[in-house]
């Protein structure tokens, strides 16, 4: 089966990971797969397969009036269908509702059944007036939405039932870990918690320096290490100064292989304002690592079992997650039977498993 998938970019970020471990799992099983990206190959972060071909359209911009705007969606249209077209494709799947609308209204006229794939929950991250108007006006014309968790789902109940399908994002982890992971220089005598994403308002980095402050006193040999960049960069490293955590915390950046850091840290926290379905989560849980995670109102509570392999917290709970933090910092048989369990996330959303669930879904939009 020939597959197109449609996204802005292969920069870091869920997202492109999913894109990225779906396309690798595709051509494992035998598929042919385009991926043709909004954006070009300057702001990659993740490298696809040899195998899959690559349309890197660079249509992205921003329109100075509206008119300008106008004329530059028709040209980024007529762009994405000729591109669409070129590749041939048995089915297109769409990520992200703006590039899903394009994609929608570029495949006009045309046969060829279109998957649209949600990765926020809708109600905490909203689209805005216009595209929130033309997302409720183009998706009935999709054949299906995935949406990546029940959660997600549950924001678009406006769209018939029959039209939307829930898949879970895949995760997998190198068959070698321990070959290409690269020393952890930073480790030294410290305990260390790891957290990762981007460091916008979503994930809650702010929460997480307030809350690791009040048990920190407590824990002089523990530190936190973030993983991650973004536009909040400054703001909550003068937040750590502020809350005179400089000494115990660190900011690790954008890392391409995090896998060091991960495993060796004791335990993994974070505190998202809300989620789709977090890869932070599964890439730690994956490393072995007990997960302390805000109950957003999508993703965490369907990848982490409670006292099974993580905590869970009230979101936006402070205090709850300073708890959480203090608890497992000083017990270290529960982290440990946390973390014998954690890994069983490979088995429930290991790659394989969730591409066959794609390849069910390509099958049914073939009859």
């Amino acid at each position: 089966m020939r597959i197109t998938f449609v996204t802005p970019s292969l920069a870091c970020g869920g997202t492109e990971r999913c894109v990225t471990l779906l396309t690798r799992g595709l051509l494992a099983n035998g598929h042919s797969v385009t991926v043709i990206t909004l954006y070009n190959e300057d702001t990659d972060f993740f490298i696809l397969p040899k195998a899959a071909e690559r349309l890197a359209l660079g249509i992205d911009g921003i329109s100075t009036t509206v008119i300008h705007g106008l004329a530059n969606n028709l040209q980024r249209l007529r762009i994405l269908r000729r591109a669409i077209k070129s590749s041939q494709p048995d089915v297109v799947v769409s990520h992200i509702h703006q590039t899903n609308v394009m994609t929608i209204i570029a495949l006009g006229g045309t046969a060829v059944p279109m998957i649209a794939v949600e990765h926020n929950d809708p109600g905490m991250h909203p689209a805005g007036r216009i595209w929130e108007a033309l997302r409720r006006r183009t998706y009935p014309r999709a054949w299906k939405l995935v949406s990546v968790s029940r959660g997600v789902d549950e924001g678009f109940s406006w769209l018939a039932a029959d039209k939307r399908i829930v898949i879970h994002n895949p995760i997998e982890l190198p068959k070698d870990v321990q070959a290409i992971s690269v020393p952890d220089t930073e480790i030294g005598d410290r305990q260390w918690i790891a957290a990762m994403g981007r460091l916008t308002p979503q994930k809650g980095f702010d929460l997480l320096l307030q809350a690791f402050a009040k048990v920190v006193d407590r824990h002089p040999g523990w530190g936190l290490r973030i993983i991650g960049e973004g536009e909040l960069r400054r703001e909550l490293e003068q937040l750590s100064a502020q809350l005179d955590l400089s000494q115990s915390v660190s900011f690790a950046g954008l890392l391409a292989n995090p896998l060091p850091v991960l495993r060796n840290s004791k335990l993994f926290a974070m505190a998202s304002r809300y989620e789709g379905f977090p890869y932070a989560a599964l890439e730690a849980m994956a490393c072995g690592l007990p997960v302390i995670y805000t109950d957003c109102p999508s993703g965490p509570r369907e990848i982490i079992r409670e006292g099974v392999d993580g905590l869970l917290v009230p979101n936006g709970d402070v205090a709850a997650l300073a708890a959480a933090m203090d608890r497992l910092m000083s017990n270290s048989v529960e982290r440990a039977n946390l973390a014998a369990r954690a890994p069983q996330v490979l088995d429930r959303f290991g790659t394989a498993g969730i591409v066959a669930q794609w390849e069910d879904l390509f099958e049914a939009s073939m009859k």
